[in-house]
Protein backbone atom coordinates (compact mmCIF):
# COMPACT_ATOMS: atom_id res chain seq x y z
CA UNK A 1 0.00 0.00 0.00
CA UNK A 2 1.73 3.18 -1.04
CA UNK A 3 2.83 5.26 2.07
CA UNK A 4 2.27 8.52 1.57
CA UNK A 5 -1.75 7.09 0.99
CA UNK A 6 -1.08 5.59 4.27
CA UNK A 7 0.13 8.87 5.97
CA UNK A 8 -2.79 10.91 4.59
CA UNK A 9 -5.62 8.88 5.95
CA UNK A 10 -3.19 8.88 9.03
CA UNK A 11 -3.67 13.03 9.14
CA UNK A 12 -7.32 12.99 8.00
CA UNK A 13 -8.05 10.61 11.66
CA UNK A 14 -5.75 13.45 13.80
CA UNK A 15 -8.00 15.66 12.02
CA UNK A 16 -11.27 14.30 12.93
CA UNK A 17 -9.88 13.49 16.28
CA UNK A 18 -10.21 17.18 16.90
CA UNK A 19 -13.21 17.47 15.72
CA UNK A 20 -14.90 15.03 17.67
CA UNK A 21 -12.94 16.49 20.68
CA UNK A 22 -14.48 20.35 19.96
CA UNK A 23 -17.53 18.56 19.64
CA UNK A 24 -17.71 16.74 22.84
CA UNK A 25 -16.52 19.93 24.60
CA UNK A 26 -19.67 22.16 22.99
CA UNK A 27 -22.30 19.24 23.91
CA UNK A 28 -20.80 19.43 27.60
CA UNK A 29 -20.78 23.72 27.20
CA UNK A 30 -24.67 22.78 25.90
CA UNK A 31 -25.53 20.92 29.21
CA UNK A 32 -24.29 23.33 31.70
CA UNK A 33 -25.98 26.17 29.91
CA UNK A 34 -29.22 24.02 30.59
CA UNK A 35 -28.70 23.47 34.05
CA UNK A 36 -28.23 27.18 34.48
CA UNK A 37 -31.46 28.27 32.36
CA UNK A 38 -33.08 25.15 34.67
CA UNK A 39 -32.34 26.88 37.65
CA UNK A 40 -32.80 30.22 36.43
CA UNK A 41 -36.45 29.35 35.10
CA UNK A 42 -36.95 27.87 38.62
CA UNK A 43 -35.80 31.27 40.43
CA UNK A 44 -37.94 32.69 38.53
CA UNK A 45 -40.95 30.50 39.14
CA UNK A 46 -40.62 30.37 43.23
CA UNK A 47 -40.12 34.26 43.19
CA UNK A 48 -43.39 35.13 41.10
CA UNK A 49 -44.86 32.67 43.51
CA UNK A 50 -43.96 34.40 46.34
CA UNK A 51 -44.41 37.60 45.16
CA UNK A 52 -48.33 36.71 44.55
CA UNK A 53 -48.57 35.17 47.96
CA UNK A 54 -46.15 37.22 50.23
CA UNK A 55 -48.52 40.00 50.56
CA UNK A 56 -51.38 37.92 51.68
CA UNK A 57 -49.66 36.07 53.92
CA UNK A 58 -48.38 38.88 55.54
CA UNK A 59 -51.74 40.35 55.89
CA UNK A 60 -54.62 38.44 55.48
CA UNK A 61 -53.17 35.29 56.52
CA UNK A 62 -56.86 33.85 58.12
CA UNK A 63 -58.41 34.87 55.03
CA UNK A 64 -55.89 33.06 52.36
CA UNK A 65 -56.25 29.55 54.55
CA UNK A 66 -60.13 29.63 54.71
CA UNK A 67 -61.47 31.47 51.78
CA UNK A 68 -58.77 32.10 48.78
CA UNK A 69 -59.30 29.54 46.00
CA UNK A 70 -56.61 31.39 44.39
CA UNK A 71 -54.18 29.47 46.51
CA UNK A 72 -54.78 26.32 45.21
CA UNK A 73 -55.13 27.45 41.13
CA UNK A 74 -51.09 28.90 41.81
CA UNK A 75 -49.88 26.16 43.90
CA UNK A 76 -51.14 23.94 40.66
CA UNK A 77 -50.00 26.37 38.44
CA UNK A 78 -46.28 26.18 39.70
CA UNK A 79 -46.78 22.32 40.12
CA UNK A 80 -47.86 22.11 36.49
CA UNK A 81 -44.51 24.13 35.73
CA UNK A 82 -42.25 22.35 37.43
CA UNK A 83 -43.36 19.05 35.81
CA UNK A 84 -43.15 20.40 32.32
CA UNK A 85 -40.03 22.16 33.15
CA UNK A 86 -38.72 18.72 34.69
CA UNK A 87 -39.83 16.80 31.51
CA UNK A 88 -37.95 19.10 28.75
CA UNK A 89 -34.83 18.69 30.92
CA UNK A 90 -35.37 15.03 31.22
CA UNK A 91 -36.01 15.22 27.48
CA UNK A 92 -32.50 17.37 26.60
CA UNK A 93 -30.48 15.90 29.34
CA UNK A 94 -31.10 12.71 27.77
CA UNK A 95 -30.46 13.42 23.94
CA UNK A 96 -27.40 15.18 24.99
CA UNK A 97 -26.22 12.25 26.62
CA UNK A 98 -26.75 10.31 23.67
CA UNK A 99 -25.41 12.54 21.12
CA UNK A 100 -22.60 12.79 23.76
CA UNK A 101 -22.09 8.48 24.08
CA UNK A 102 -22.00 8.65 20.73
CA UNK A 103 -19.58 11.27 20.25
CA UNK A 104 -17.09 9.53 22.76
CA UNK A 105 -17.88 5.94 20.10
CA UNK A 106 -16.63 7.74 17.02
CA UNK A 107 -13.56 9.54 19.40
CA UNK A 108 -12.65 5.82 20.60
CA UNK A 109 -12.54 4.62 17.05
CA UNK A 110 -10.80 7.66 15.37
CA UNK A 111 -8.38 7.53 17.83
CA UNK A 112 -7.60 3.24 17.12
CA UNK A 113 -7.61 4.36 13.66
CA UNK A 114 -4.91 6.94 14.11
CA UNK A 115 -2.87 4.29 16.28
CA UNK A 116 -3.48 1.33 13.59
CA UNK A 117 -1.86 0.83 10.35
CA UNK A 118 -4.47 1.03 7.34
CA UNK A 119 -3.36 -2.30 5.90
CA UNK A 120 -1.99 -5.19 8.87
CA UNK A 121 -4.07 -3.12 11.15
CA UNK A 122 -1.10 -3.72 13.64
CA UNK A 123 0.09 -0.68 15.76
CA UNK A 124 2.09 1.69 13.55
CA UNK A 125 5.12 4.11 14.74
CA UNK A 126 2.71 6.74 16.15
CA UNK A 127 1.14 4.30 18.84
CA UNK A 128 5.33 2.66 18.83
CA UNK A 129 6.90 6.21 20.39
CA UNK A 130 4.20 6.51 23.12
CA UNK A 131 4.19 2.65 23.79
CA UNK A 132 8.01 2.78 24.26
CA UNK A 133 7.86 5.45 27.12
CA UNK A 134 5.55 3.44 28.97
CA UNK A 135 7.41 0.23 28.60
CA UNK A 136 10.79 2.09 29.53
CA UNK A 137 9.01 4.01 32.62
CA UNK A 138 8.43 0.60 33.82
CA UNK A 139 11.83 -0.55 33.79
CA UNK A 140 13.03 2.24 35.76
CA UNK A 141 9.81 1.14 37.85
CA UNK A 142 10.64 -2.60 38.09
CA UNK A 143 13.94 -2.53 36.89
CA UNK A 144 12.68 -5.41 34.54
CA UNK A 145 14.19 -6.10 30.96
CA UNK A 146 12.59 -5.15 27.79
CA UNK A 147 13.95 -6.25 24.25
CA UNK A 148 13.04 -4.60 20.94
CA UNK A 149 13.11 -7.06 17.59
CA UNK A 150 13.13 -5.67 14.37
CA UNK A 151 12.07 -8.10 11.40
CA UNK A 152 11.57 -7.27 7.48
CA UNK A 153 10.32 -9.54 4.45
CA UNK A 154 13.48 -11.18 2.68
CA UNK A 155 13.69 -9.57 -0.66
CA UNK A 156 10.44 -7.87 -0.60
CA UNK A 157 11.28 -5.44 -3.36
CA UNK A 158 11.57 -8.43 -5.88
CA UNK A 159 8.71 -10.01 -4.68
CA UNK A 160 6.83 -6.97 -5.42
CA UNK A 161 8.44 -6.61 -9.03
CA UNK A 162 7.06 -10.30 -9.76
CA UNK A 163 3.92 -10.39 -8.30
CA UNK A 164 2.88 -7.42 -7.89
CA UNK A 165 2.27 -4.88 -5.16
CA UNK A 166 -1.45 -6.24 -4.77
CA UNK A 167 -0.15 -9.45 -3.54
CA UNK A 168 2.77 -7.75 -1.70
CA UNK A 169 0.54 -6.07 0.24
CA UNK A 170 -1.18 -9.59 0.75
CA UNK A 171 2.26 -11.05 2.10
CA UNK A 172 2.39 -8.26 4.74
CA UNK A 173 -1.32 -8.60 6.01
CA UNK A 174 -0.24 -12.73 6.24
CA UNK A 175 3.11 -11.75 8.48
CA UNK A 176 1.06 -9.79 10.46
CA UNK A 177 -1.27 -12.35 11.36
CA UNK A 178 2.18 -15.33 12.02
CA UNK A 179 3.69 -12.07 14.21
CA UNK A 180 0.27 -11.76 16.01
CA UNK A 181 0.23 -16.10 16.78
CA UNK A 182 3.60 -16.68 17.30
CA UNK A 183 4.35 -13.58 20.17
CA UNK A 184 2.78 -13.24 23.63
CA UNK A 185 -0.40 -11.11 24.09
CA UNK A 186 1.62 -8.72 26.22
CA UNK A 187 3.85 -7.92 23.34
CA UNK A 188 3.30 -5.12 21.07
CA UNK A 189 3.46 -5.88 17.13
CA UNK A 190 4.12 -2.64 15.41
CA UNK A 191 4.20 -2.16 11.29
CA UNK A 192 7.42 0.07 11.32
CA UNK A 193 7.53 1.14 8.15
CA UNK A 194 7.32 -0.75 4.46
CA UNK A 195 7.78 -4.01 4.82
CA UNK A 196 9.68 -3.79 8.28
CA UNK A 197 7.98 -4.69 11.91
CA UNK A 198 8.80 -4.07 15.43
CA UNK A 199 8.12 -6.09 18.46
CA UNK A 200 8.44 -4.82 21.59
CA UNK A 201 8.77 -7.33 24.52
CA UNK A 202 7.88 -6.67 27.95
CA UNK A 203 10.24 -8.14 30.76
CA UNK A 204 12.05 -10.11 27.96
CA UNK A 205 15.86 -11.05 28.66
CA UNK A 206 17.62 -11.26 25.42
CA UNK A 207 17.70 -14.70 25.33
CA UNK A 208 14.05 -15.27 25.86
CA UNK A 209 13.69 -12.77 22.73
CA UNK A 210 16.00 -15.02 20.85
CA UNK A 211 13.50 -18.19 21.83
CA UNK A 212 10.66 -16.25 20.37
CA UNK A 213 12.59 -15.33 17.03
CA UNK A 214 13.37 -19.56 17.09
CA UNK A 215 9.98 -19.83 17.34
CA UNK A 216 8.87 -17.42 14.84
CA UNK A 217 11.06 -19.19 12.39
CA UNK A 218 9.22 -22.50 13.09
CA UNK A 219 6.17 -21.39 12.14
CA UNK A 220 6.88 -19.50 9.33
CA UNK A 221 8.39 -23.26 8.09
CA UNK A 222 5.49 -24.33 8.76
CA UNK A 223 3.58 -21.84 7.39
CA UNK A 224 6.07 -22.49 3.86
CA UNK A 225 5.16 -26.19 4.13
CA UNK A 226 1.27 -26.23 4.39
CA UNK A 227 0.60 -25.46 0.73
CA UNK A 228 2.34 -25.23 -2.42
CA UNK A 229 3.33 -21.52 -3.70
CA UNK A 230 5.53 -20.14 -6.13
CA UNK A 231 7.40 -18.25 -3.22
CA UNK A 232 8.90 -18.61 0.27
CA UNK A 233 8.22 -16.48 2.45
CA UNK A 234 11.48 -15.60 5.09
CA UNK A 235 11.74 -13.20 7.35
CA UNK A 236 14.98 -12.10 8.84
CA UNK A 237 15.05 -10.53 12.37
CA UNK A 238 17.30 -8.73 14.49
CA UNK A 239 16.55 -7.73 18.48
CA UNK A 240 18.39 -5.64 20.70
CA UNK A 241 17.99 -4.83 24.51
CA UNK A 242 16.69 -1.83 26.52
CA UNK A 243 19.20 -0.73 29.43
CA UNK A 244 18.51 2.48 31.23
CA UNK A 245 19.58 5.41 29.99
CA UNK A 246 19.49 4.17 26.08
CA UNK A 247 18.03 6.28 23.67
CA UNK A 248 14.87 5.21 22.37
CA UNK A 249 16.44 5.70 18.53
CA UNK A 250 20.21 4.00 19.82
CA UNK A 251 18.31 0.70 20.69
CA UNK A 252 16.36 0.30 17.11
CA UNK A 253 19.37 1.19 15.52
CA UNK A 254 20.84 -1.90 17.27
CA UNK A 255 18.03 -4.24 16.30
CA UNK A 256 18.48 -3.18 13.11
CA UNK A 257 22.11 -3.53 13.05
CA UNK A 258 21.34 -7.05 14.60
CA UNK A 259 18.75 -7.53 12.10
CA UNK A 260 21.60 -6.80 8.99
CA UNK A 261 23.96 -9.18 10.17
CA UNK A 262 21.85 -12.31 10.57
CA UNK A 263 20.64 -11.02 6.63
CA UNK A 264 23.91 -10.99 5.85
CA UNK A 265 24.98 -14.34 7.78
CA UNK A 266 21.94 -16.26 6.43
CA UNK A 267 22.12 -19.45 3.80
CA UNK A 268 19.23 -19.08 2.43
CA UNK A 269 17.81 -16.49 0.74
CA UNK A 270 14.30 -15.96 0.49
CA UNK A 271 11.35 -15.96 -1.01
CA UNK A 272 12.44 -17.95 -4.00
CA UNK A 273 11.51 -16.89 -6.41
Amino acid sequence: MNQTFVSSMEHQSEGKIKAIEQEIRALESRDLQLWSIALVALFIILAGFVALIAPRLLWHLNELVTHDQNLATLLLGLICLLVLLNVYLFTERRMLLSARHELVQQLCNAEKRAYTDALTGLYNRRFMEDALKREIERVKRNDSNLSIMLSDVNNFKDFNTRFGHLMGDRILVEVGVLLQKNFRAADIIIRYGGDEFLVIMPETSLSQAMVAIERLQRLLTRWNGAEYREYTLGLSSGVAIYFQGDRLEDVIKAADADLYVRKAASKQPQPAL
